[in-house]
């Protein structure tokens, strides 16, 4: 079961999205990001906004648990593999990101930021490596883009 504030993140997340491509969700940390996120995602998915959802978060345990979260909600597989309806990668991950941004380029993608105070900065001079090609270059193909923080400056 939802609680309030996150049923009205979902309905302002996906009303926002009509008018422009990104939403920033702040909220404090265990407040409920990850499954409010995976249900503006199933939200965008059921109207036929977005065909794939790609998350990213700075470890490989959290990955894991978004992993999980999602193939909850989304009642599909969410590891990147034939058939899946998304994948959850680390921010690491992005150094190799070739064929992650030609499929970006060609589909109707969300890509989820998740502790997005991670990439360290508002441009490409105070990002650090992958926050400096996550700014530059994912974002701007994504079709929907969603960050979540529970640290809005850094």
């Amino acid at each position: 079961m939802l609680r309030d504030w996150q049923e009205r993140c979902i309905k302002h997340a996906t009303e926002t999205y009509t008018q422009q491509a990104t939403y920033l969700m702040l909220a404090c940390p265990g407040a409920g990001k990850t499954i409010t996120a995976a249900h503006i995602a199933k939200s965008l998915i059921g109207k036929n906004k977005v065909d794939y959802v790609v998350c990213f978060s700075p470890s490989r345990i959290v990955c894991q648990s978004i992993e999980h979260t999602f193939e909850h909600v989304l009642s599909r597989k969410f590891n990147g593999r034939l058939g899946a309806l998304g994948m959850s990668r680390t921010y690491h991950s992005l150094i190799n990101t070739t064929e992650l941004i030609s499929d970006l380029s060609n589909s109707r993608v969300l890509v989820i930021f998740d502790e997005i105070h991670h990439c360290a900065g508002d441009g490409d001079s105070a990002s650090n490596v992958w926050g400096m090609q996550l700014l530059a270059t994912i974002q701007n193909l994504a079709t929907y883009t969603l960050s979540l923080t529970g640290t809005p400056w850094r």
